[in-house]
């Protein structure tokens, strides 16, 4: 899996982007965030190492996806997590599954 310069969820693109000292409202260290006002996914490079940026995208895509579907568990950081490192491991245990037939 590689992380690309942009994703789209739900028919929007987001910017993935790398910003360090990632911090949250209440001054709160960050390993990502997701933006939907500016269409942004940060991740903080410095926080992390390569696994955990993987991680991370798919945790902070999880979040725009429940977004999206106005899914109850959007702000349920625990289960986002799960969900996410779930995914990972699919992802990284079935290569082959995600390349193109063409």
């Amino acid at each position: 899996m590689k992380i690309p310069d942009k994703v789209r969820i739900g028919g929007i693109d987001y910017a993935v982007e790398y910003e360090n000292r990632l911090m949250n409202g209440g001054g709160q260290g960050l390993r990502g965030q997701i933006s939907y006002s500016n269409a942004t996914i940060k991740l903080d490079p410095n926080a992390q190492d390569e696994q955990g940026k993987k991680q991370t995208l798919l945790h902070e895509i999880m979040h725009g996806i429940a977004e999206h579907f106005d899914l109850p568990v959007r702000t349920d950081e625990d289960t986002i997590d799960k969900l996410a490192k779930g995914l990972y491991m699919v992802i990284v245990d079935n290569p082959d599954m995600f390349k193109s037939d063409d």
